[in-house]
């Protein structure tokens, strides 16, 4: 049962993978699309590349931005279970929000989902609420609430210094080098996605392999590893025009100068995310944030606040979603496998 089970895991893995990838592309080319600094064709395969990579070098690096998730003891069958409830969930709410056109984090999807699969296990099994409890609840919610604030006032700020150096200088001059900046932002900026991606989907790989009672996980890793960048770069090459109509035209007017700062400070957050810090952060909050703070920072607003009311709520949603997706999904299953009463 529990190899049946680890095959509908990596079963419902492999559309994850590409919707990942198709959700995520517009958080690194929107803006430099929008202000004419590469065209979509372009911004889509360096992004896919640049994605791809990531997930590659996501290997040797490890999986460590999530060694602090030390999920409780539970059966491996029902572990299983939790994680394959936790990527339905998942798929689900990235595939509504794309269709939706909303930025959402999947990150925080993910981690929900296996908090909500943990309530499930902890009704089901031994394990207690507290064990539970223990999880990273605090460490989720900082990194929903901090990381947009503080890419919304890095955006905001810098737009400060930008205008100064930018004055007296031709605005030709400006535009180009604002666009060039802009163009390397996009490669910095995929890349700490992609490291992020393969080292969130490791994770799950992992975890689903010891579950399955696979002693020796590190032969069948570089093959996995490799079979993500794969489908996670196809999911890049459609370029998530949906999310990226949305940020680029409907959420806020940039010049190109500002798209700059908004594009530098997504990037640099994200790498520094994906490489510096213990725990993830969002691409998707940390560049709707920055495009949010560098727009409002003009003589005249810019920014659509109707629109980004629509998409807090779907932020504010996306936890509630999918941990309770999740937990729903782990207790129906269970009289279906056998699982623990």
């Amino acid at each position: 049962m529990e190899y049946f089970l680890l095959s509908l895991v990596f079963l419902t893995l492999l559309p994850n993978l590409f919707v990942a990838g198709m959700h995520d592309v517009s958080n690194s080319i929107a803006i430099p699309v929008r202000t004419r600094a590469l065209t979509p064709r372009i911004a889509a395969r360096l992004a896919a590349f640049f994605n791809a990579l990531g997930v590659l070098l996501a290997l040797p690096i490890g999986a460590h931005l999530y060694t602090w998730f030390d999920f409780p003891q539970v059966p491996g069958r029902l572990m299983l279970s939790i994680l394959l409830s936790t990527l339905i969930s998942l798929l689900a709410w990235n595939i509504i929000t794309y269709l939706r056109g909303v930025p959402s984090s999947t990150t925080h999807a993910l981690l929900a989902g296996l908090l909500g699969g943990g309530f499930a296990a902890a009704l089901l099994t031994d394990t207690t609420l507290s064990d539970v409890m223990e999880l990273p609840w605090l460490g989720l919610l900082l990194a929903l609430i901090i990381s947009p604030l503080v890419a919304f006032g890095l955006g905001y700020a810098l737009v400060f210094g930008s205008v100064r150096m930018a004055r007296g200088e031709d605005p030709d001059t400006v535009n180009a080098t604002s666009r060039m900046v802009q163009s390397i932002c996009v490669g910095i900026t995929s890349l700490g996605t992609g490291l992020q991606q393969g080292q969130r989907f490791m994770f799950l790989t992992m975890l689903g392999l010891l579950s399955a009672g696979v002693a020796d996980t590190t032969p069948a890793l570089p093959y996995l590893i490799a079979g993500f960048a794969v489908l996670i770069g196809l999911g890049c090459l459609t370029g998530g025009w949906r999310i990226g109509h949305v940020l680029g035209h409907r959420l806020v007017a940039l010049d190109p100068l500002r798209g700059m700062v908004s594009a530098s400070t997504t990037s640099g957050l994200v790498l520094l995310g994906s490489m510096g810090l213990g725990m993830p952060l969002s691409t998707s909050l940390t560049a709707a944030s920055a495009t949010m703070g560098a727009g409002s920072n003009q003589r005249f607003t810019t920014v659509n606040w109707r629109q980004f009311l629509r998409i807090l709520t779907y932020w504010l949603a996306t936890p509630v979603a999918t941990g309770v997706g999740s937990a729903t999904l782990t207790l129906a299953v269970n009289p279906l496998l056998g699982l623990p009463d």
